[in-house]
């Protein structure tokens, strides 16, 4: 093997990691923020004020959408509602995105039980 060659892979790898940019502070804070016991009117008046793009289903729903999906819903019902959501963080020159996956549980009288909130991101727009 040519020796030019490891020090043009390492070179590209250097590049690309230098490219993807740090984890973003939203999830930490979208944790402090959604704490159990916080009622639901509040937590949808929270998550416009993120722009965030979000769905409030009833419980038959998230129920439905917990059998029928296990990649859609990581949170089981806990009697009430549910919330699935996306807040935008931010978009590169490629086109690529990173976004905050948002889903929160409620109990049957409209107190949040559980929150999670994962950040994924697509380093091209294709």
């Amino acid at each position: 093997m040519p020796r030019h060659r490891p020090i043009a892979t390492l070179a590209a790898v250097a590049l690309v990691a230098a490219c993807t940019p740090a984890p973003s502070p939203l999830v930490p804070e979208l944790r402090a923020q959604f704490r159990p016991g916080l009622p639901l009117v509040d937590a949808i008046a929270a998550l416009k004020a993120r722009n965030t793009t979000f769905s409030v289903r009833s419980l038959t729903e998230c129920e439905t959408l917990a059998r029928q999906s296990a990649l859609a819903t990581t949170l089981r019902p806990q009697g009430g509602a549910c919330i699935f959501g996306k807040i935008p963080v931010s978009q590169n020159w490629l086109g690529g995105r990173r976004d905050v996956i948002v889903q929160l549980v409620f109990s049957h009288d409209d107190q949040l039980v559980d929150g999670n909130f994962e950040e994924l991101s697509s380093p091209l727009g294709w």
